[in-house]
């Protein structure tokens, strides 16, 4: 929720000179295919934020939309397990994108589906009397065992006030899912479907734990169909010969093959790299020679805060399916560093890292061999590839291409002669003939730059000290007791196993703790507030703050949705909260005080005020158990 990108703008087409276009553009999308249809759907590029993997399905998706119903489970009321939304005979086509985050999974989606009416019937109406109908369905989940009961903890969905894109009515349903410890990820257990009819067909776009992005997206292709207009790639008829490192990143993505480009029958994802420790990085190096752990072209980082040698920008991915069996082979697209030569490095690499020994120290060291294959070229292009292969004690066998065009790195696996050379030759064509009218743009935006609203921590003082020092003073209640929460006035209250909710005894303060980050609502608040940020799309709640694992303090969140929820318990004063291990909030007449104790740092948050805190190293864990527990 902290994190919002103003690295792409949605421009939605209106004008009087285009009602009739868009009128006749409307009423036939129903006539069209698939694959027609699939050509208004969002790409990588427009995503906006650093990290998606995003796949273009045409036709029925695997994934379902929404809440996920086993088959062989039980559904009270019955009927609730048929889910309009995610019937997959009327899925016309869908882009599903996921923001990954490492060995945790996914920790965000937003999807955009374009699905077909049933003769006689409105596939958003119908979603409607289904959210009406099942307000808490339940899944039944039998005992397997002595130590695992029987349950059926209800699922709420509530139906949000409507609201318009580009003049479209968008209906809109919340999902909470309560089903702890039932095959779910960390995090929020929140989701969010969005529903919109746009000529004699229907729009859904769904969000899980993301929040302006799925809005944009939706926003994007609903403008794209309303219009006509498909998505489409900056290309001339002619071969350019410039340089193109001085693009933004965006857009560099949208020159990167699709769904659309490629063979029908293969399966293809786009995505952005996730930004992490580079080799050695987290200690010494364990090869010999110590220069061998160090892969020139996996050394993937580069950016003007982070010290490396290339930054990948995006990467497609394709599954083939060969002789019964599913064949990967990707692309990355990357910018080096001024001065370097990721290419040169590679050569270099292969020829002094010939027979290196990885694991050195380990009780299982291993030999890898590298040869430097013979050059190649592809379409005019000279291509340096590599064969880097392990001996029987471990599992290290691939090979890797490397191709400069217009000064843009390509990083292909397998090597380009063991590919299929459609993706690498769609590459190529796509870089020598993007053209673009305007100008180079700003350089890239690291991934560390402060957000607005964020907070800067003060030095710690005595009197700071002492003020977080309290919270470990107050009456420690049972956390268990807030765990129930209705998302909006009136919903009957549930749990959650991630989550916290609670108010002030004025009702002034209300708060929500969704793991890791608490969000407090202020809306009568009268300490200065956050305006929003002229190039942010969507909306701006400057009476929320927020409070993060980190320590982070904002000011104003960017969120289209009510985040903190709207029925809590109530934190009587004196009272202090355990959120998790080392975080905790205490409530006083003067308002909430939190603190975390990790990194000795806090706020303290009234309608009057908002202030930082931070403590010296005096400052004592409180490690009290909470009674009855």
């Amino acid at each position: 929720m902290r994190r919002w990108s103003s690295l792409v703008v949605v421009l939605l087409l209106t004008g009087c000179s285009q009602v009739s276009q868009v009128r006749q553009t409307e009423t036939d999308l129903g006539s069209r295919s698939d694959a027609e249809l699939a050509k208004f759907l969002p790409v990588l590029a427009d995503y906006p934020g650093l990290s998606w993997n995003v796949t273009t399905t045409v036709g029925a998706s695997k994934r379902p939309v929404g809440p996920y119903i086993d088959p062989t489970r039980s559904v009270t009321p019955a009927g609730c397990a048929d889910i309009p939304f995610q019937r997959p005979a009327q899925i016309a086509a869908s882009t599903d994108g996921f923001v990954p985050n490492g060995v945790a999974g996914n920790s965000g989606m937003a999807t955009v589906r374009i699905m077909r009416q049933s003769p006689g019937a409105d596939l958003v109406d119908e979603s409607v009397q289904w959210a009406k109908r099942c307000h808490e369905y339940q899944i039944n989940y039998p005992s397997t065992g002595p130590g695992d009961q029987a349950s059926a903890d209800p699922t709420a969905v509530s139906i949000l006030p409507a609201t318009t894109i580009d003049g479209t009515q968008i209906t809109r349903i919340h999902l909470t899912d309560n089903r702890e410890h039932r095959f779910q990820p960390e995090g929020t257990r929140e989701s969010m479907v969005s529903l919109a009819q746009v000529g004699d067909i229907a729009v859904v776009g769904y969000r899980h734990d993301d929040d302006t992005d799925a809005d944009t997206i939706l926003a994007l292709t609903i403008g794209r169909l309303k219009t006509g207009q498909p998505e489409s790639k900056p290309l001339s008829d002619k071969i350019d010969d410039s340089l193109l490192g001085g693009r933004p990143d965006k857009e560099i993505q949208r020159l990167l093959p699709s769904a659309l480009d490629l063979p029908p029958e293969w399966t293809v994802s786009q995505s952005t790299p996730i930004l992490g420790e580079r080799e050695g990085e987290e200690g010494p190096s364990t090869t010999v020679p110590p220069s061998c752990q160090r892969t020139p072209y996996e050394h993937d980082g580069w950016s003007t805060d982070t010290d490396r040698d290339f930054r990948e920008i995006g990467a497609v991915t394709t599954d083939q399916n060969k002789n019964q069996r599913i064949v990967s082979e990707t692309a990355r697209l990357g910018i080096e560093k001024p001065g370097t030569s990721v290419i040169v490095e590679t050569t270099n690499w292969a020829r002094d890292c010939r027979t290196y020994t990885t694991g050195n120290g380990s009780s299982h060291p291993s030999d890898v061999t590298i040869d430097l294959l013979p050059t190649t070229e592809l379409d005019g292009i000279e291509i340096t590839s590599v064969h880097v292969k392990g001996d029987t004690s471990n599992l290290i066998d691939y090979t890797a291409s490397l191709f400069r065009v217009r000064g843009i790195l390509v990083i292909t696996k397998p090597a380009v002669t063991l590919q299929n050379t459609t993706l690498s030759k769609q590459i190529i064509n796509n870089l020598q003939h993007a053209k673009y009218d305007t100008p180079s743009a700003v350089a890239y935006r690291g991934p560390y730059d402060r957000w607005p609203g964020e907070l800067k921590q003060p030095a710690p003082t005595f009197q700071t000290t002492e003020k977080l020092a309290r919270v470990a003073r107050g009456v420690l209640v049972d956390p268990e007791q807030y765990r129930p929460g209705g998302y909006m006035p009136g919903d009957a209250k549930t749990t959650n196993p991630d989550y916290l909710h609670f108010r002030s005894p004025t009702g002034s303060i209300a708060c929500t703790f969704r793991k890791y980050v608490l969000f407090c609502d202020v809306p009568r608040g009268t300490y200065p507030r956050t305006p929003k940020p002229t190039d942010l799309q969507g909306n701006w709640s400057d009476t929320t703050v927020s409070f993060g694992y980190d320590g982070g303090i904002d000011n104003g969140v960017a969120t289209n949705d009510p985040i903190v929820y709207a029925e809590s318990n109530t934190l009587e004063y004196g009272r202090t909260i355990r959120l998790q291990d080392g975080i905790e909030c205490l409530m006083e007449r003067d308002g909430l005080t939190c603190v975390d104790y990790s990194t000795r740092t806090g706020m303290h948050l009234s309608r009057d005020d908002l202030t930082p805190l931070a403590a010296d190293e005096t400052l004592i864990t409180d490690k009290r158990f909470v009674s009855g527990r």
